[in-house]
């Protein structure tokens, strides 16, 4: 029997990457995705939305350039596979959330203006130009 576990999100990112290193030097990044749907309008006209919270844990390569470049608010295209995590907290209580792990992500929405790189000067003509 064949199975299928794959999701596609694109939402705004609640908070700033956190960035930490396993003891063997893999890169992890997690965040939170708030991802809203509408569904329909209130008595006054005015759009609902139901919205969700998804944790987001990237690895390698892709955690550092999320941590590096994703900021909250920022909008993302995430594709990755639901996994299902359970843990005992400090107190003993059990714990348990779904969250993706990352396969592929992409920047959506302009950077914002502080983030677009520095204008670069350009020599005139009367300048030697090296070729």
């Amino acid at each position: 029997m064949a199975t299928l576990n794959r999701v596609f999100l694109i939402g705004n990112l609640t908070r700033d990457p956190e960035l930490r290193y396993t003891p063997g030097g893999v890169a992890i990044s997690s965040f939170t995705l708030a991802v809203s749907t509408p569904i329909g309008k209130d008595d006054a006209g005015n759009q609902k939305k139901d919205v969700l919270y998804i944790d987001v844990v990237a690895f390698g390569r892709q955690a550092e350039v999320i941590a590096e470049y994703l900021k909250k608010g920022r909008p993302v295209f995430v594709e990755g596979r639901l996994r299902y995590r359970t843990w005992e907290d400090a107190s003993g209580n059990k714990r348990a959330k779904h969250e993706i792990i990352l396969n592929s992500f992409q920047f959506l929405g302009p950077r914002k203006q502080e983030e677009v790189m520095e204008p670069v000067e350009v020599p005139t003509e009367e300048e030697d130009i090296p070729f």
